[in-house]
This record gives C-alpha cells, sequence and structure tokens, in this order.
C-alpha cells in the first residue's frame, strides 16, 4: 500500500460522509453551470444589441450616401447655374464694350 492513500485498508469506508461530498460536488457543479448559462444569456444580449448597431449603422450609411450623391448634383447645378450668370454677363459686357 502507498502511502499517500486516500482510504487505508484497514479503515471502514464512511458511505454518508462519501455521499456527502459527491453531493457537495454535484452542487458546486450546477451553480457553475447556473453562472456560466447567466453569462451566455448576458453575452447573448449584447451580441443582439450589436446587430442591432450595426443594422442602424448601415442605414445610416446609405442615408449618408444618397445626402452625398444629392450634394454632388447640387453643386454641378450650381456650377453650371453660376456658368451660364457669366456666359450672360460676359456678352452682356461686350455687347456694352462694341456697342
Amino acid at each position: 500500500m502507498a502511502k499517500n492513500s486516500k482510504t487505508p485498508k484497514n479503515k471502514p469506508i464512511d458511505s454518508d460522509r462519501e455521499t456527502r461530498v459527491l453531493l457537495e460536488n454535484i452542487s458546486r457543479d450546477v451553480i457553475r453551470i447556473a453562472e456560466a448559462q447567466s453569462s451566455t444569456a448576458a453575452q447573448i444580449a449584447d451580441v443582439k444589441a450589436t446587430m442591432a448597431t450595426k443594422a442602424e449603422l448601415n442605414t445610416v450609411s446609405m442615408a449618408v450616401m444618397q445626402i452625398s450623391k444629392d450634394v454632388k448634383e447640387l453643386k454641378n447645378n450650381k456650377a453650371d447655374q453660376v456658368l451660364s450668370n457669366h456666359d450672360k454677363r460676359i456678352t452682356r459686357l461686350e455687347e456694352k464694350i462694341h456697342a
């Protein structure tokens, strides 16, 4: 028999004590599982919130792209208006000079 053996051969096994030890181990394991389950639920909630944020971000991104397109179109239209006004002004100035 080894020196560090848990159960000596000459001592009887205390089944009540062994049962209590097993129940304590089971209780600890159940508590760990419950904690893991609650943290998993929290992680799932975080993932759902992140997904909602990403969906909102995609919506905002699409809106920004549309606004950028509209701004470019307005700039082009404004530039066309300014150029046409300049053409009219130049024509008037030329008429005044040649008159």
